[in-house]
């Protein structure tokens, strides 16, 4: 009886170490996604895109809130990030600060500094290869959509800063989201459903690929975070 008490301690513990690894990637992940959601509300300023920026927001609190016992910080940050972009996206024309998305982004670099050492300490690299794929292929869509819609952003005249470093970085993360999509595919070869889910968000993602790498020849901001979208639920559903 000890020994099964033992065994179910153990086991519960590793779970609950996967489930805080898994939350950091997702709120990394996240955190990208803000910037994406902030950008498009900053060209369409309406209520629906208003509302997805909430959502996203609301989101990335509870992964946070999940996360709070193993780092304070990590949740004060957050809670700087999100509360600056909040206040900022209600801004118009009339008195847009030409510095927030600078002042954005270092609070972000903040962020994922503190979240780079809570990932360190919870071994998200030795999670499970199927965990570990669609939590990877997750985050790297959202940083590709975010880099997109920043420079999207400033060809729109808003906040976004075209040729960032960030930018510079869409060519390497769609490969490196190529190779997470040929895992995925090897992982649940033998499962049929999640094949399809699969195979739909390869299909989106040959779509939004093209258009990804142009970046600099053309603009399709909504067509991308759409796309964008799409994928990022697929991956969940996996």
């Amino acid at each position: 009886m000890v020994i099964l008490s033992l065994v179910f301690s153990l086991s519960a513990n590793a779970a609950t170490e996967t489930s805080l690894a898994k939350g950091a990637i997702y709120l990394e992940a996240v955190s990208y996604r803000v910037v994406t959601e902030f950008n498009v509300h900053a060209m369409q300023k309406d209520k629906v895109s208003e509302q997805s920026l909430f959502e996203t927001l609301a989101l990335g609190d509870g992964y946070s809130e999940q996360l709070a016992p193993t780092s304070k910080p990590l949740k004060q940050s957050w809670q700087k990030y999100r509360s600056f972009a909040w206040q900022k996206h209600t801004q118009t024309d009339g008195d847009i600060d030409t510095y927030v998305f600078n002042d954005m982004r270092i609070l972000h670099r903040e962020f994922l500094a503190i979240l780079a050492g809570v990932k360190q300490e919870l071994k998200t690299d030795l999670m499970d290869p199927a965990e570990a794929a669609q939590s990877g292929a997750l985050l790297l869509i959202e940083q590709l959509g975010s880099e997109y819609l920043e420079i999207s952003a400033a060809t729109f005249g808003v906040f976004g800063f075209a040729g960032s470093q960030e930018a510079i970085q869409i060519e390497s993360r769609a490969k490196a989201f190529d190779r997470m999509l040929n895992e995925l595919k090897k992982l649940y070869i033998e499962d049929s459903d999640k094949s399809r889910k699969i195979n739909k968000l390869a299909l989106r993602w040959k779509f939004i690929k093209g258009t990804l790498l142009a970046y600099n020849e053309r603009s399709a901001p909504f067509a991308v975070a759409k796309t964008v979208a799409f994928i990022r639920k697929q991956i969940q559903e996996i």
